[in-house]
């Protein structure tokens, strides 16, 4: 639950930066988000501490909410980012759930 937290608050902090701040990084901005959110998601998919359904809807939730504020600090909120993000979040989502069946199929 840490890792999450602490994935949650780096992306927070990465997306909420004005721009002009930040450093140029390698990749595009959309796989930045793919990436992003399926670091955030994977450590609980694969915990199966929570129901998926709620980690996708929490988790789409969070990114949807980072682009709704992101004009607020001059910044472009795209829904382009969300579809990206909802990218990452099925990604982790589906290695959660190819591991419970895994799991199922050696019990």
């Amino acid at each position: 639950m840490r890792l999450t937290w602490a994935f949650a608050l780096a992306i927070a902090i990465g997306t909420l930066t004005p721009a002009a701040q930040l450093p140029d990084a390698p990749g595009s901005d959309k796989l930045h988000h793919i990436i992003g959110f399926f670091a955030l998601c994977l450590p609980l998919a694969l915990s199966q501490t929570v129901k998926m359904w709620k980690l996708a809807a929490w988790t789409l939730a969070f990114g949807g909410a980072i682009e709704f504020i992101q004009p607020y600090i001059n910044r472009s909120g795209e829904w382009a980012d969300v579809i990206a993000d909802g990218i990452g979040i099925a990604l982790a989502i589906g290695l959660g759930l190819a591991r419970i069946e895994l799991v199922k199929t050696r019990s």
